[in-house]
């Protein structure tokens, strides 16, 4: 390859992985979900280092985190995420994970979360103040 065109095909290159970059605050690849009807808005991911720093940066907005690991404490993707509310079911979230921020209005829920056919639940009261509830599978 001529010098040229090599010298060319690193700009190229680096121009396209500048414009990939993505902006601070935002999980690649994981837009901000809401439930139907906008009670609750969560985001689901963190699957890389880059993904959960991305994702820790928006808890300001989404205060409720909820970390997802397995005997070992690795992490891990839950088959699902369910919010329990008094009322009923929230949030139901399938492939949840490893981490899962969510906006929970004030009160008490009952979170469930199940992998490779268990289920662990945790007793939850959100008010507004950041909070990281741990599940651990056994």
């Amino acid at each position: 390859m001529s010098r040229h065109r090599f010298t060319i095909l690193a700009l190229l290159l680096v121009a396209g992985a500048a414009s990939a970059q993505v902006s601070p605050g935002t999980a690649p690849g994981r837009p901000m979900q809401t439930t139907p009807g906008g009670e609750v808005a969560y985001i689901s991911g963190g699957a890389g280092e880059e993904e959960r720093a991305s994702m820790s940066a928006r808890q300001g907005e989404l205060p409720t985190k909820v970390v997802l690991s397995g005997p070992g404490g690795e992490y891990v993707v839950a088959d699902h995420l369910t919010v329990n509310a008094p009322a009923g079911k929230l949030l139901i979230v399938r492939d949840a994970g490893p981490l899962v921020l969510m906006n929970l209005p004030p009160g008490n829920y009952t979170l469930e979360a199940g992998w490779k056919g268990r289920t662990v639940r945790n007793a939850v009261r959100a008010s507004g103040a950041a909070q990281t509830i741990n599940l651990r599978f056994p």
